[in-house]
């Protein structure tokens, strides 16, 4: 792939997507389209494996995930990856795809999962805050589910909680200044972010906490804290997600992921990868072309794909890939 744009053309069903799709696999250990990784395996096969290289700062990694039925195993340079968060680091990726607009109409997990993959690439520490936020999160609700006593778990909770919620803050400052600009250029009204931490405005976790025994005895869980976190966007005032069209949500979604790529870029010196699958779709004219204008001097590097090259025209001097029933049958410059 060109480090700076590279086109993947093809008609519906040729396997264009499945091209963004392994190399999101291969930064996240995940799928971008379904929940379920084994729906990746081709079927009467047992296994995948995708292999790739990353440069950076004239650094070049090796990098392998293979998916089976032993789950995901990932590589850098031969060695076993400890974890999937490895990948990330060394290709961080980014997508906005058809679906985008999920991220504003589904559940408040979907942001949460946004938020934290921009904060742990800005936030030294934020990775071991909120492993241990979610481990002590596991064990307090197993002692609610008994109706045993939380006292033990409380001090860590509480600590991880404030360091997790302290990150994100300062994160979503950064972030929502980014998506101000991109948002209004993208949609042509002023766009805004408002970070919900998970408890009551104006008072500290610990007294939240306290004030929530009786209801989380009730519902065996813990009611209050980061995980229960959400971020409010409105566009001109109002919610993106309760009074938007499908458009105009697709849109703020995309502010959101380019507004990410922006943020991490400042902070990091590169955007990353940001794969574009099929921007077009559902867009009108006006908003196609709003669109490839804020990617257009993102500094990152953009793997796009389209029906045609009418249709989704490649900058001059980029590679362009031409896939057909699942191979890449030509490659023009």
């Amino acid at each position: 792939m060109h480090p700076q744009r590279s086109y993947i053309y093809g008609p519906n069903g040729a396997g264009k997507t499945s091209v963004l799709e392994a190399i999101y696999l291969l930064s996240r250990g995940r799928s971008f389209r379904s929940r379920q990784n084994k729906r990746l395996i081709r079927h009467g096969q047992a296994a995948l494996t995708v292999f790739g290289e990353a440069r950076h700062a004239e650094q070049t990694h090796r990098l392998g995930v293979r998916l089976g039925d032993a789950g995901l195993e990932a590589r850098i340079d031969g060695a076993r990856a400890v974890s999937v968060a490895e990948l990330a680091r060394q290709l961080p990726a980014h997508v906005i795809e058809p679906n985008i607009h999920q991220l504003i109409e589904g559940g408040p997990s979907m942001r949460r999962r946004f938020l934290d993959w921009g904060v742990f690439h800005v936030e030294q520490g934020f990775l071991d805050a909120w492993r241990r936020f979610r481990r002590v999160l596991g064990q307090r609700n197993s002692a609610l589910k008994q109706g045993l006593d939380t006292a033990s778990w409380d001090p860590a909770f509480l600590e991880a909680g404030d360091a997790v919620n302290a990150a994100r803050e300062r994160y979503v400052d950064l972030l929502g200044c980014a998506v101000a600009q991109i948002g209004r250029d993208l949609s042509g009204q002023p766009v805004a972010l408002t970070y919900r931490r998970g408890w009551t405005s104006g008072s500290t976790l610990a007294s939240a906490l306290e004030a929530s025994r009786d209801r989380e005895r009730s519902y065996g869980a813990t009611q209050v804290g980061p995980h229960r976190a959400d971020l409010r966007i409105t566009m001109d005032g109002h919610g993106v997600r309760e009074e938007a069209s499908r458009g105009q949500q697709k849109l703020v979604a995309a502010a959101l992921i380019v507004s990410q790529v922006r943020v991490f870029a400042e902070t990091n010196g590169n955007g990353g990868i940001l794969l574009v699958d099929d921007p077009a779709a559902e867009l009108d004219a006006t908003a196609f072309e709003r669109l490839m204008g804020a990617l257009e001097s993102l500094p990152a590097q953009l793997v796009l794909t389209g029906l045609s090259e009418a249709a989704l025209p490649a900058a001059a001097g980029s590679p362009v890939f031409h896939v057909e029933r699942g191979k890449v049958a030509t490659v023009v410059y």
